[in-house]
């Protein structure tokens, strides 16, 4: 019990003392309770005494005999209701003695009953209540709060003290423990009003500057009930929602300003976010330029303030006071499990809702989708998520690592296939296409014209990471092929079951080999754009996706707590400031929203936190028949486990031992040493093995070639023999230059890394 409650009046009279008197006054009440009780259980286990019997029926007996003789007069009112009050705790107490007498030996209850009467006292303690006391403040208590008090009791009483109307103040919630601004609601007496009141009047019921303490209405409330706001050390958002109201007409709305003729139509205020409806005028598409209304607020981060429309008409403006994404937390096991809709939470939105992406669209099937975003936006935490959420959820996971595994280290070894640089990734897509066409014909004759999560079919996601290295590839050809498969699958995938990612530094056609179909298709899916290279977002492709009259500004590379601005008059440190990796807008459903990937420490060069996230059992894989076509496809799926190559001609030699080739199956060695068998045709492998053999001179080291034909000039040489007497030149600068030697018909390979010149 609160001591504003014990000092309620129960009574007509009543006697005001400092809080202290009040505080002790239930101290020793609260003692004496704690003291019977442990007479009441151990008075009764000790030998019986006649003294035991006659003083606990004395007291109760007296007591009711007190209580008839102060209330047998009806006329006295409220009086019996404190007469009554007073005798609880001697009537109650007897009982239980009396109770724990009568009944032969020891129960468990004889120690409970006694402890639960004196906590029940001690609460309720009804003698001091009774007793009619109010508190008085002294000077020195309004200006501390009495020791006793609390702050919210002192609040309260102090209200009490300086309005003496009847009016009450309750739900008095403090905004910070640190501060004293609170809200409370002011209640009037039944029947009544609250009264209007004065700022002056206001504050000085608080001793708060004036113009700090305000009364506003009770949403759903008649006015007999008032919200009551005191900000005497922090802004008052609602006034400053009140402020804005006028700055978006003059600096906003008016003729010649950021959005000319933009209404706003409501606000909302919150303790860290003020909201704003805005329309266009009837007949006008609504246009809000992210910058000019920054610049019209003196918002110098852009990140706070976040603008969503719905198209047409209508827009709303969420205006921060810091940025609302500088802390997430990390992601659990339960984010990445999809549920039945196909989604998993990968982040948080700007307004702290989920940020959802699905993996596959129970109406749809498997979806696509481009992640675009510089070195260091976050775009690896984001496929990392993504995929430990597939290997979670049983979907078959295939990645292709352009940058030759350097991008996703953390996903090697935890997905069905983990391709290294752009030639494996083209043989994979090579496999994905030609599992796509074998579930096509296999659709077809079953009669089916959509996917269904696995029926027969587990779901396919292929992650393309860094694929601007491969549809920008110097090498012709393999442009055209990756191009090729990679908007096949984006066209015919969906249906039966094949999705595809992509991840690349922006969406300019120049980062997709400037193939505006596979921009196009990838736009369709899931679209994440990340901190990016570009000043503006405008010429990257937006236009399809983004909601009519959404702008937005590219995310900076930090962000500060006070703005960008006051840290640079400051003189801080720009290390200083809270990296942006992971903020992005996802592009989804016709809507775009602000959010950040959950966080992820990076350790040694990996995330450990997103390791764990994957899981320890196995990845899930290919169907038997899907096997036997991604194999027949391109022999190397039968070893994608244990593939090591970093070039082209380690990857042809490859092909010599998977599977159905000669020699037999086993693990290539990357030096090249292995006497095992013959090189492979080049019929053997897609597209020709290794790509670059049409340009003899890509990529040559000069005077490289012309030394390792004087080196076979003595004889046939191994390619590790070679690469040591070459120790000036990279290993896999060797390995190309012998394989454009053989494409300009001066040197062979007739055993697997024996190289010898052609007329030996």
């Amino acid at each position: 019990m609160s001591t504003i409650d014990q000092a309620a009046p129960a009574a007509d009279t009543t006697k005001r003392v400092p809080g202290h008197v009040i505080y002790r006054r239930v101290l020793a009440e609260r003692t004496s309770y704690a003291l019977a009780a442990a007479g009441m259980a151990v008075g009764p286990q000790l030998d019986d005494s006649a003294w035991s019997y006659l003083a606990s029926g004395g007291i109760g007996l007296g007591t009711l005999a007190w209580l008839y003789t102060k209330t047998k007069n009806p006329d006295q009112g409220l009086g019996v209701l404190t007469r009554a009050q007073r005798a609880i705790p001697f009537l109650t107490a007897a009982g239980t003695y009396v109770a724990n007498l009568i009944t032969p030996g020891f129960n468990w209850w004889e120690v409970v009953a006694p402890a639960a009467w004196a906590s029940l006292m001690g609460w309720m303690a009804p003698l001091t209540r009774s007793a009619g006391l109010v508190l008085e403040l002294s000077a020195h208590q309004n200006q501390t709060g009495g020791e006793p008090l609390t702050y919210t009791e002192f609040l309260a009483a102090k209200w009490q003290q300086a309005t003496g109307d009847g009016t009450r103040l309750v739900s008095i919630t403090p905004f910070r423990a640190d501060r004293p601004d609170f809200e409370a609601v002011v209640v009037a007496q039944a029947g009544k009003a609250v009264p209007t009141f004065t700022e002056v009047q206001l504050a000085a019921a608080f001793d708060f500057p004036v113009g700090t303490v305000k009364i506003r209405p009770v949403q759903g409330s008649g006015p007999g009930r008032m919200r009551l706001v005191a900000r005497p050390t922090t802004e008052d958002v609602e006034a400053v929602a009140e402020g804005i109201r006028g700055l978006w007409e003059t600096a906003v709305a008016a003729p010649g300003k950021a959005a000319p003729g933009v209404e706003l139509l409501d606000y909302r205020a919150e303790p860290h976010r003020i909201v704003l409806l805005v329309a266009s005028p009837p007949g006008k598409e609504i246009h809000l330029p992210h910058t000019a209304i920054c610049s019209a607020f003196g918002i110098d981060d852009p990140s706070r303030l976040v603008i969503e429309t719905d198209g047409i008409r209508q827009g709303v403006i969420s205006i921060y006071k810091t940025n609302p994404l500088m802390k997430v937390r990390k992601a659990t096991v339960d984010d990445l499990t999809m549920d039945v809709k196909g989604r998993i939470t990968i982040g948080i939105c700007h307004d702290g809702k989920p940020a959802r992406m699905r993996l596959w669209d129970p109406g749809q099937g498997a979806l696509r989708g481009i992640t675009a975003g510089v070195t260091g936006a976050g775009k690896s935490v984001l496929q990392n998520l993504i995929l430990a959420a597939e290997k979670r959820s049983g979907v078959v996971s295939w990645v292709g690592d352009v940058q030759g595994g350097m991008s996703l280290p953390e996903a090697e070894g935890r997905v069905d296939w983990f391709a290294k640089g752009p030639v494996e990734t083209l043989l994979m897509l090579s496999c994905a296409h030609a599992v796509m066409k074998y579930r096509e014909r296999i659709s077809n004759e079953m009669g089916r014209g959509d996917f269904a999560l696995g029926k027969p079919w587990p779901l396919i996601n292929i992650t393309l990471d860094e694929i601007n290295r491969l549809l920008s590839h110097p090498d012709e050809a393999m442009r055209k092929a990756a191009a090729h498969l990679i908007a096949d699958i984006q066209k015919t995938g969906r249906k039966v079951g094949i999705g595809i990612r992509l991840a690349v530094q922006s969406l300019h056609l120049k980062d997709l080999g400037d193939d505006d179909a596979i921009r196009q298709q990838g736009k369709v899916g899931a679209l994440f754009l990340m901190r990016t290279a570009s000043s503006s977002t405008k010429e990257m492709g937006l236009d399809g996706i983004a909601p009519a009259g959404f702008q937005m500004e590219n995310i900076p590379a930090r962000i500060y707590e006070n703005g960008q601005i006051e840290a640079l008059f400051s003189g801080a440190d720009d290390e200083d400031g809270e990296s942006t990796a992971g903020m992005a807008y996802m592009f989804l459903d016709g809507r775009a929203k602000f959010m950040r990937t959950f966080f992820a420490e990076k350790k040694d060069g990996v995330y450990p936190d997103l390791i764990a996230l994957y899981g320890d059992d196995p990845p899930t894989g290919l169907t038997e028949g899907e096997a036997k076509t991604a194999q027949a496809a391109a022999a190397i799926y039968g070893v994608r486990h244990t593939n090591p190559y970093a070039d082209c001609d380690t990857l042809a030699q490859a092909f010599s031992d998977a599977p159905g080739s000669a020699p037999t199956a086993g693990t290539p060695d990357p030096d090249g040493d292995d006497d095992s068998g013959e090189a492979p045709a080049a019929s053997e492998v897609p597209f020709g093995i290794p790509f670059g053999d049409s340009d003899p001179d890509l990529g040559e080291e000069p005077g490289l070639q012309d030394q390792i034909l004087d080196l076979l000039a003595d004889g046939p040489k191994q390619l590790k023999e070679l690469r040591a007497a070459l120790p000036d030149f990279q290993p896999s600068s060797v390995s190309n230059a012998c394989s454009q030697l053989k494409a300009k018909g001066l040197a062979i390979s007739r055993k697997r890394g024996l190289w010898q010149l052609t007329d030996n």
